[in-house]
């Protein structure tokens, strides 16, 4: 195919076109004409970079203040959470010792009422968290065995006056307790016609612990409020002591039934403990 060549008409524009561009050049220069124009060309480029950039950049530090004191802040509040318990804590074992002397009269009193053998060491609160009771997994109490001789207290049985607390898991400084309530935690326990057992574990609940089983194995009914025992089963809790009653009782599905026992017993209720040890 045949290019077309350009008409008359085309070639005195293109022509115009390319003289127009000679004679701006030329005049740019010879006379600086055009310095002004590109000049304010030049520095609008630059101050549309510099608010650009400036935007961004302020911006994006800002953002980063912004988060830094968050960070920050958070750290604070934590410290302050911190040392608001510390004093809590303290100002509670501190409440706490004024009554050393009726908690040791009422702690003797459980354990006659319990009929409990074994040999039996006093000890002291020295450390516990009282708000992670509303809120978290982990219940445990930190103990000091008064007079305490040369030996290991792990898997003793700890009370107080208003029942049993838990046992001893770790005697390295303080004697750490996990309290039935903590989900690490289980009881074997029995009913008062001591026809049905179950193995109750802790549920992370402040007060209560959780007992399931099968309606295929045990065909006893329940009621609220139905007491609970140790069952003395396992070998590290005695048996017979008494550990609560039922609260609620919670069909899972048509064969599994969760039976939620209230304590009777409240370990930061004294100052004073006694070590059970089988």
């Amino acid at each position: 195919m045949a290019r077309n060549s350009p008409k008359p008409s085309e070639k005195i524009i293109y022509f115009l076109i390319i003289l127009l561009g000679i004679l701006i050049l030329y005049t740019d220069i010879n006379t600086k004409k055009f310095v002004v124009i590109k000049n304010n060309l030049y520095s609008l480029q630059i101050s549309s970079s510099y608010i650009f950039n400036r935007a961004i950049i302020e911006s994006f530090s800002e953002f980063i203040e912004i988060f830094k004191s968050k960070e920050k802040l958070i750290i604070e509040n934590n410290l302050l959470k911190d040392k608001l318990e510390e004093s809590y804590l303290k100002n509670y074992i501190i409440s706490k010792e004024n009554s050393f002397f009726t908690d040791h009269n009422s702690l003797i009193n459980s354990l006659r009422e319990n009929r409990l053998n074994g040999d039996f060491f006093y000890a002291k609160l020295r450390s516990v968290d009282p708000n992670m009771f509303s809120c978290c997994d982990k219940h445990r109490l930190f103990l000091e065995i008064i007079d305490e001789e040369d030996q290991s207290f792990e898997e003793s049985v700890v009370l107080n006056s208003t029942g049993l607390v838990g046992q001893i898991i770790d005697s390295k400084s303080y004697q750490e307790v996990m309290l039935l309530t903590d989900i690490k935690s289980s009881i074997p326990l029995i009913d008062s016609t001591g026809d049905f057992y179950c193995n109750a574990k802790g549920g992370g609940k402040a007060g209560y612990i959780f007992c399931t089983f099968s309606q295929l194995v045990w065909t006893e009914k329940h009621e609220i409020n139905d007491p609970f025992f140790s069952s003395g089963l396992g070998g590290i809790y005695p048996k017979n002591i008494k550990i609560g009653h039922i609260a609620s009782i919670n069909k899972i599905d048509s064969t599994s039934t969760v039976l939620k026992i209230e304590l009777i017993n409240d370990p930061l209720k004294d100052n004073l403990f006694g070590v059970l040890k089988m």
